[in-house]
């Protein structure tokens, strides 16, 4: 089984708008993010049999639009250019303190004007721990919507507090048992806190970083402690750890490659899991 040749789905990929790809291919062409443009991504969706992704936001004006609102169109505008190839999860905004009224209304614009499939959280950007009271307006109502919701987790520094700690993240999965959740990143560096019970989790930023630290077999028993059924496929492209944004998915289909899923589970892992959660939609 070759993870190049079957066919995925990348749940979690960043494209910025053109402005922003345009500032950093003319100030820093080396940066990672000059590699998150449209038409340079959709050329690597067909190279590496990529047959939908999803674009997700990161909570962050400085890399997208000042406001959420206009963020959330042009990621419209995107889905609706290429209905067969993105879905997209919808941004929200710390605007001052009217996070907690102001970000379900902006999701349900994005959902229901724009077209949007999802809701992202980035709770470091946001400064904002993902079980604040704050967030739970927002994440009721994409539970009301019916969409589901991935959230980043990537703790950094261990024993130290983070706001987007895995269990963080379980507290509202036990609170909103009707939410789907995505934990992004497999928890990070708190990998082992999201075995337990942060259900659904990406593979994105984080693989070619445990096989730095953990080799080939620690990985895969990691990997198997999470499950087939829970794995989902993603990459966090253009930007992954020690990798450069051409060379991601040669660096993840190397590595998948040397896990010992059988072809089921890998069909899961690459493409069921994230197409059962779109379509509940």
């Amino acid at each position: 089984m070759d993870w190049r040749k079957i066919k995925k789905i990348d749940a979690h990929v960043h494209i910025l708008p053109p402005e922003m790809v345009r500032m950093y291919r003319e100030s820093e062409p080396d940066n990672p993010w000059a590699h998150a443009d449209i038409e340079e991504y959709l050329k690597r969706m067909e190279k590496y049999n990529i047959e939908k992704a999803v674009i997700v936001p990161n909570n962050d004006g400085r890399m997208y639009y000042p406001k959420a609102e206009d963020t959330n169109r042009w990621l419209g505008e995107i889905v609706k250019k290429y209905p067969d190839k993105f879905w997209a999860f919808a941004d929200v905004r710390k605007e001052a303190s009217y996070f907690m009224e102001d970000s379900p209304y902006v999701l349900e614009e994005a959902i229901q004007k724009y077209g949007l499939s999802g809701l992202k959280i980035h709770p470091n950007n946001l400064q904002l721990d993902i079980d604040s009271l704050e967030m739970v307006p927002v994440l009721r109502k994409a539970a009301d919507l019916k969409v589901p919701v991935a959230i980043h987790s990537n703790p950094c520094r261990v024993g130290f507090h983070d706001n987007c700690a895995p269990d963080k993240i379980n507290r509202m999965i036990q609170i909103f048992p009707d939410l789907t959740i995505i934990t992004a990143h497999m928890g990070g560096m708190k990998w082992q806190d999201a075995i337990t019970g942060c259900g659904y989790v990406d593979i994105s930023a984080v693989l070619p970083e445990f096989v730095n630290l953990y080799g080939i077999e620690q990985t895969n028993r990691i990997l198997r402690r999470f499950g087939a059924d829970r794995l989902i496929f993603a990459t966090d492209y253009p930007d992954v750890w020690f990798t450069k944004a051409e060379d991601i998915y040669e660096v993840y289909f190397d590595i998948l490659n040397q896990m010992d899923f059988t072809e089921d589970e890998a069909a899961k892992i690459a493409y069921g899991n994230m197409q059962e959660i779109m379509r509940k939609l």
